[in-house]
Protein backbone atom coordinates (compact mmCIF):
# COMPACT_ATOMS: atom_id res chain seq x y z
CA UNK A 1 0.00 0.00 0.00
CA UNK A 2 1.18 3.52 -1.04
CA UNK A 3 2.06 5.78 1.69
CA UNK A 4 -0.85 7.84 1.23
CA UNK A 5 -1.75 9.72 4.25
CA UNK A 6 1.08 9.06 6.27
CA UNK A 7 3.36 12.18 7.07
CA UNK A 8 6.75 13.02 6.44
CA UNK A 9 8.08 11.22 8.92
CA UNK A 10 6.14 7.96 8.89
CA UNK A 11 5.94 8.38 4.85
CA UNK A 12 9.70 8.02 4.82
CA UNK A 13 9.54 5.49 7.48
CA UNK A 14 7.18 3.49 5.55
CA UNK A 15 10.05 3.90 3.00
CA UNK A 16 12.74 2.56 5.71
CA UNK A 17 10.71 -0.39 7.21
CA UNK A 18 9.49 -1.70 3.89
CA UNK A 19 13.00 -2.75 2.88
CA UNK A 20 13.26 -5.45 5.30
CA UNK A 21 9.23 -5.76 6.74
CA UNK A 22 5.46 -5.85 5.61
CA UNK A 23 5.71 -1.77 6.55
CA UNK A 24 2.22 -1.42 6.07
CA UNK A 25 0.71 -3.90 8.78
CA UNK A 26 3.72 -2.05 10.83
CA UNK A 27 2.61 1.08 10.82
CA UNK A 28 -1.30 0.68 10.25
CA UNK A 29 -1.43 -1.51 13.58
CA UNK A 30 0.53 1.08 15.35
CA UNK A 31 -1.73 4.47 14.77
CA UNK A 32 -3.47 5.53 17.47
CA UNK A 33 -4.23 9.36 18.94
CA UNK A 34 -3.19 10.14 22.28
CA UNK A 35 -3.27 13.84 23.46
CA UNK A 36 -1.55 15.69 26.84
CA UNK A 37 -1.66 19.19 28.17
CA UNK A 38 1.48 20.87 28.25
CA UNK A 39 1.29 24.11 29.58
CA UNK A 40 -0.92 26.46 27.11
CA UNK A 41 0.12 23.92 24.24
CA UNK A 42 -0.80 20.52 23.56
CA UNK A 43 1.05 17.78 22.88
CA UNK A 44 0.14 15.03 20.20
CA UNK A 45 1.03 11.59 20.41
CA UNK A 46 0.52 8.95 17.28
CA UNK A 47 1.50 5.13 17.56
CA UNK A 48 1.28 2.69 20.20
CA UNK A 49 3.79 0.75 20.32
CA UNK A 50 5.90 3.06 19.48
CA UNK A 51 7.92 3.12 15.88
CA UNK A 52 11.77 3.37 17.41
CA UNK A 53 11.78 0.11 18.04
CA UNK A 54 12.31 -2.21 14.94
CA UNK A 55 10.83 -5.48 14.67
CA UNK A 56 14.44 -7.36 14.87
CA UNK A 57 14.82 -5.64 18.09
CA UNK A 58 17.34 -2.29 16.94
CA UNK A 59 16.52 1.00 17.90
CA UNK A 60 16.24 4.33 15.99
CA UNK A 61 17.59 6.97 17.71
CA UNK A 62 18.50 10.93 16.59
CA UNK A 63 22.48 11.29 16.74
CA UNK A 64 23.78 15.13 15.65
CA UNK A 65 27.25 16.95 14.92
CA UNK A 66 27.71 20.63 15.49
CA UNK A 67 27.58 21.26 11.96
CA UNK A 68 26.85 18.92 8.40
CA UNK A 69 30.16 18.06 7.37
CA UNK A 70 31.38 15.75 10.66
CA UNK A 71 27.84 14.12 9.70
CA UNK A 72 28.56 12.94 6.26
CA UNK A 73 30.71 9.97 7.10
CA UNK A 74 28.33 8.99 9.47
CA UNK A 75 25.50 8.44 6.38
CA UNK A 76 27.94 6.93 4.88
CA UNK A 77 28.45 4.00 7.24
CA UNK A 78 24.82 3.53 8.12
CA UNK A 79 24.44 3.03 4.02
CA UNK A 80 27.21 0.66 4.36
CA UNK A 81 25.60 -1.55 7.06
CA UNK A 82 21.97 -1.14 6.28
CA UNK A 83 21.66 0.29 2.57
CA UNK A 84 19.77 3.19 3.60
CA UNK A 85 19.30 5.66 6.46
CA UNK A 86 17.11 8.67 7.33
CA UNK A 87 18.20 12.44 8.11
CA UNK A 88 16.16 15.31 9.43
CA UNK A 89 15.93 18.37 7.08
CA UNK A 90 14.33 21.42 6.90
CA UNK A 91 11.61 21.34 4.42
CA UNK A 92 12.08 25.14 3.35
CA UNK A 93 15.68 23.69 2.26
CA UNK A 94 14.09 21.00 -0.21
CA UNK A 95 13.88 22.20 -3.74
CA UNK A 96 10.89 20.09 -4.70
CA UNK A 97 9.24 21.27 -1.42
CA UNK A 98 5.85 23.27 -2.09
CA UNK A 99 7.23 25.27 1.15
CA UNK A 100 10.94 25.33 -0.13
CA UNK A 101 11.75 29.06 0.92
CA UNK A 102 9.26 29.78 3.72
CA UNK A 103 9.29 29.05 7.29
CA UNK A 104 11.60 26.20 8.43
CA UNK A 105 9.79 23.07 9.14
CA UNK A 106 11.47 19.56 10.30
CA UNK A 107 11.11 16.93 6.99
CA UNK A 108 12.82 13.36 7.49
CA UNK A 109 14.25 11.92 4.04
CA UNK A 110 15.57 8.57 3.39
CA UNK A 111 18.77 8.50 1.76
CA UNK A 112 19.46 5.29 0.04
CA UNK A 113 22.60 5.81 -2.12
CA UNK A 114 26.20 7.37 -2.20
CA UNK A 115 29.13 7.73 -4.83
CA UNK A 116 31.58 10.35 -5.39
CA UNK A 117 30.24 13.90 -4.28
CA UNK A 118 26.13 12.88 -4.57
CA UNK A 119 23.62 11.30 -2.04
CA UNK A 120 20.21 9.44 -3.86
CA UNK A 121 17.62 11.01 -2.02
CA UNK A 122 13.92 9.41 -1.48
CA UNK A 123 11.07 11.55 -0.20
CA UNK A 124 7.80 9.44 0.08
CA UNK A 125 5.71 12.15 1.25
CA UNK A 126 2.61 12.95 -0.80
CA UNK A 127 -0.21 15.23 0.90
CA UNK A 128 -2.73 17.69 0.84
CA UNK A 129 -1.17 20.24 3.23
CA UNK A 130 -3.18 21.81 5.83
CA UNK A 131 -3.14 24.88 3.65
CA UNK A 132 -4.68 23.35 0.53
CA UNK A 133 -0.99 23.02 -1.08
CA UNK A 134 -0.56 19.73 -3.06
CA UNK A 135 3.03 18.26 -2.44
CA UNK A 136 4.30 15.01 -4.29
CA UNK A 137 7.31 12.77 -3.36
CA UNK A 138 10.48 12.95 -5.04
CA UNK A 139 13.62 10.40 -6.08
CA UNK A 140 16.81 12.04 -7.41
CA UNK A 141 20.21 12.96 -6.67
CA UNK A 142 21.61 15.71 -4.67
CA UNK A 143 25.20 16.71 -4.32
CA UNK A 144 26.70 17.31 -1.08
CA UNK A 145 26.15 20.81 -0.86
CA UNK A 146 22.68 20.46 -1.61
CA UNK A 147 21.99 17.97 0.83
CA UNK A 148 24.28 19.98 3.46
CA UNK A 149 21.89 22.88 3.30
CA UNK A 150 19.46 20.95 3.32
CA UNK A 151 20.19 18.98 6.78
CA UNK A 152 21.27 22.25 8.13
CA UNK A 153 18.95 22.91 11.20
CA UNK A 154 17.80 26.33 12.12
CA UNK A 155 19.11 27.80 15.11
CA UNK A 156 15.81 25.96 16.43
CA UNK A 157 11.90 24.64 15.96
CA UNK A 158 9.06 26.41 17.12
CA UNK A 159 8.27 24.51 20.50
CA UNK A 160 5.41 22.40 18.27
CA UNK A 161 8.20 21.38 15.94
CA UNK A 162 10.23 19.99 18.83
CA UNK A 163 7.55 18.32 20.38
CA UNK A 164 6.90 16.52 17.04
CA UNK A 165 10.25 15.97 16.75
CA UNK A 166 10.65 13.85 19.96
CA UNK A 167 7.20 12.11 19.53
CA UNK A 168 7.72 11.32 15.64
CA UNK A 169 7.81 7.88 16.96
CA UNK A 170 4.95 7.91 19.43
CA UNK A 171 6.77 8.06 22.61
CA UNK A 172 9.56 10.54 23.34
CA UNK A 173 12.91 10.06 22.62
CA UNK A 174 15.81 12.31 23.18
CA UNK A 175 16.69 15.33 20.42
CA UNK A 176 20.40 16.60 20.94
CA UNK A 177 20.54 20.28 20.27
CA UNK A 178 22.94 19.88 17.40
CA UNK A 179 23.37 21.73 13.85
CA UNK A 180 22.97 18.37 11.71
CA UNK A 181 20.76 15.28 12.94
CA UNK A 182 20.24 12.05 11.38
CA UNK A 183 18.58 8.29 12.80
CA UNK A 184 21.89 5.95 13.74
CA UNK A 185 20.20 2.33 14.07
CA UNK A 186 21.82 0.80 17.06
CA UNK A 187 20.98 -3.01 19.32
CA UNK A 188 18.21 -2.40 20.95
CA UNK A 189 17.88 -3.35 24.41
CA UNK A 190 15.76 -5.94 26.46
CA UNK A 191 13.80 -3.56 28.35
CA UNK A 192 10.31 -2.97 27.60
CA UNK A 193 9.03 -0.12 24.83
CA UNK A 194 8.61 3.13 26.95
CA UNK A 195 4.78 4.07 26.46
CA UNK A 196 2.77 7.40 27.27
CA UNK A 197 0.10 5.99 28.61
CA UNK A 198 1.35 6.42 32.18
CA UNK A 199 2.84 9.71 31.72
CA UNK A 200 -0.50 11.65 31.87
CA UNK A 201 -1.95 11.33 28.45
CA UNK A 202 -5.36 10.90 27.78
CA UNK A 203 -6.00 7.60 25.33
CA UNK A 204 -9.06 5.95 23.32
CA UNK A 205 -10.97 8.43 21.37
CA UNK A 206 -13.88 8.46 23.43
CA UNK A 207 -11.81 10.23 25.52
CA UNK A 208 -8.68 12.19 23.14
CA UNK A 209 -11.95 13.77 21.21
CA UNK A 210 -14.03 14.79 23.58
CA UNK A 211 -11.48 16.82 25.12
CA UNK A 212 -9.73 18.32 22.18
CA UNK A 213 -13.01 19.52 20.99
CA UNK A 214 -13.89 21.36 24.78
CA UNK A 215 -10.09 22.72 24.20
CA UNK A 216 -9.85 23.74 20.60
CA UNK A 217 -13.44 25.11 20.05
CA UNK A 218 -12.72 27.68 22.54
CA UNK A 219 -9.18 28.76 21.41
CA UNK A 220 -8.57 29.88 17.90
CA UNK A 221 -4.77 30.28 18.34
CA UNK A 222 -4.42 27.05 20.01
CA UNK A 223 -6.26 25.68 16.97
CA UNK A 224 -4.29 27.11 14.48
CA UNK A 225 -1.40 25.45 16.36
CA UNK A 226 -2.46 22.62 16.13
CA UNK A 227 -4.04 22.31 12.81
CA UNK A 228 -0.66 20.22 11.61
CA UNK A 229 -1.36 17.71 14.36
CA UNK A 230 -4.67 16.84 13.51
CA UNK A 231 -4.20 16.85 10.29
CA UNK A 232 -1.44 14.26 10.67
CA UNK A 233 -3.86 12.41 13.09
CA UNK A 234 -6.39 12.34 10.10
CA UNK A 235 -3.92 11.47 7.38
CA UNK A 236 -2.76 8.43 10.21
CA UNK A 237 -6.26 7.42 11.13
CA UNK A 238 -6.90 7.20 7.31
CA UNK A 239 -4.01 4.78 6.35
CA UNK A 240 -5.18 2.72 9.31
CA UNK A 241 -9.09 2.50 7.66
CA UNK A 242 -7.42 1.78 4.09
CA UNK A 243 -4.99 -1.04 5.14
CA UNK A 244 -7.97 -2.67 6.74
CA UNK A 245 -10.24 -2.24 4.06
CA UNK A 246 -7.54 -3.94 2.11
CA UNK A 247 -8.18 -7.51 3.59
CA UNK A 248 -11.71 -7.11 4.48
CA UNK A 249 -14.05 -9.52 3.36
CA UNK A 250 -17.16 -8.53 5.40
CA UNK A 251 -19.28 -6.25 3.35
CA UNK A 252 -21.21 -4.75 6.20
CA UNK A 253 -17.96 -3.88 8.31
CA UNK A 254 -16.89 -2.86 4.97
CA UNK A 255 -19.03 -0.50 5.01
CA UNK A 256 -18.54 0.94 8.32
CA UNK A 257 -15.02 1.49 7.51
CA UNK A 258 -15.56 3.35 4.80
CA UNK A 259 -17.86 5.33 6.19
CA UNK A 260 -15.28 5.73 9.17
CA UNK A 261 -12.92 6.59 6.32
CA UNK A 262 -14.94 9.57 4.84
CA UNK A 263 -15.66 10.77 8.48
CA UNK A 264 -11.78 11.57 9.20
CA UNK A 265 -11.08 12.35 5.59
CA UNK A 266 -13.24 15.15 5.85
CA UNK A 267 -11.46 16.45 9.03
CA UNK A 268 -8.41 18.16 7.47
CA UNK A 269 -10.72 20.63 5.13
CA UNK A 270 -13.30 20.83 8.31
CA UNK A 271 -10.97 22.63 10.79
CA UNK A 272 -8.78 24.46 7.84
CA UNK A 273 -12.03 26.29 7.53
CA UNK A 274 -12.48 26.92 11.08
CA UNK A 275 -9.02 28.02 11.44
CA UNK A 276 -9.44 30.38 8.81
CA UNK A 277 -12.46 31.71 9.70
CA UNK A 278 -10.80 32.02 13.59
CA UNK A 279 -7.76 34.02 12.20
CA UNK A 280 -10.68 36.14 10.60
CA UNK A 281 -12.11 36.86 14.20
CA UNK A 282 -14.83 34.84 13.48
CA UNK A 283 -14.44 31.17 15.06
CA UNK A 284 -16.96 28.85 14.12
CA UNK A 285 -16.79 27.07 17.80
CA UNK A 286 -19.63 25.01 16.78
CA UNK A 287 -18.61 23.29 13.38
CA UNK A 288 -15.09 22.78 15.31
CA UNK A 289 -16.85 20.93 18.12
CA UNK A 290 -19.03 18.39 15.38
CA UNK A 291 -16.06 17.43 13.08
CA UNK A 292 -14.32 16.46 16.18
CA UNK A 293 -17.18 14.88 18.21
CA UNK A 294 -18.73 13.33 15.16
CA UNK A 295 -15.53 11.14 14.41
CA UNK A 296 -17.12 9.11 17.14
CA UNK A 297 -19.97 7.75 15.77
CA UNK A 298 -17.79 4.72 14.65
CA UNK A 299 -17.98 0.53 15.27
CA UNK A 300 -16.20 0.26 18.69
CA UNK A 301 -13.39 -1.99 17.56
CA UNK A 302 -12.23 1.36 15.45
CA UNK A 303 -11.91 3.82 18.01
CA UNK A 304 -8.22 3.12 19.05
CA UNK A 305 -5.83 0.05 17.49
CA UNK A 306 -6.07 -3.50 19.67
CA UNK A 307 -3.48 -2.56 22.57
CA UNK A 308 -3.91 1.13 22.45
CA UNK A 309 -7.16 1.56 24.78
Amino acid sequence: MAALGLTCYTANLHRYLDAEWDADRLIASSIRLSVRADGDRLAFSHHAPPLDRLPDGSLLRYRGTHSVPPALPYLAAELKRHGRTLVVTDSARLPWSVTYGGPPAPHWLLIDGHRADSWHAVDEFTALLPDGRRQHGHRGWLSTAELSTAMAVPPSWTPEQHRRNTLAFGSPVPVPAAAALWLHRSPGTSGPARSTDAEGWLTGDDTVLPFLANRLSGDGALLSRHLEDLWAAAGHRCFACRHRLAAEPDDDTRQELEATLARWERLPQTLRIATESADRGRPRLSLIRASLTGLLHMPDDEQAPEGAR
